[in-house]
């Protein structure tokens, strides 16, 4: 039995189609786009009450989140990352410094990041990988 690839799918589909035997590929990738976002409401059921308003606090008032609240909110987006088969991430946001040539801060920027890092308790002179997702990576870049 032959199988035949739709001219559209493009070489991402084609690796993910061969990676994962027997299992369809999408027909339009556009489909699978912003599929696992860690919004308000998934922020709301995964964190304490208290960890969630006080951090919903902070994001208007601008006052600083703890660093246990940190902390916390990192273990809660790692562990559902994981849940989704997350290997990495990503977040759009709009600087508020100046300096980007744009009015207001009119020009986004793109974070990348994966959740992956060396274990740098590590003995070994290669250190070797460990899953993780840092607060300080998460909140101060």
């Amino acid at each position: 039995k032959s199988s035949v690839v739709p001219r559209r799918w493009g070489l991402p589909s084609l690796i993910a189609a061969a990676m994962f035997k027997g299992s369809k590929a999408p027909t339009d990738e556009l489909d699978e786009l912003s599929c696992a976002i860690f919004n308000d409401e998934v922020m709301k059921a995964r964190l304490s009450s208290s960890v969630y308003s006080r951090f919903k606090e902070s994001m208007t008032t601008g006052t600083p989140t703890s660093e246990d609240d940190m902390k916390a909110i990192a273990e809660a987006i790692f562990k559902w990352a994981r849940e989704q088969g997350a290997v990495s991430f990503a977040h759009w946001f709009f600087p508020m410094r100046g300096g980007s040539g744009a009015y207001g801060s009119m020009a986004g920027a793109c974070k990348m990041d994966t959740l992956i890092d060396l274990d740098w308790s590590s003995a070994e002179a290669t250190k070797p990988f460990k899953a993780t997702l840092p607060y300080e990576r998460l909140f101060f870049g």
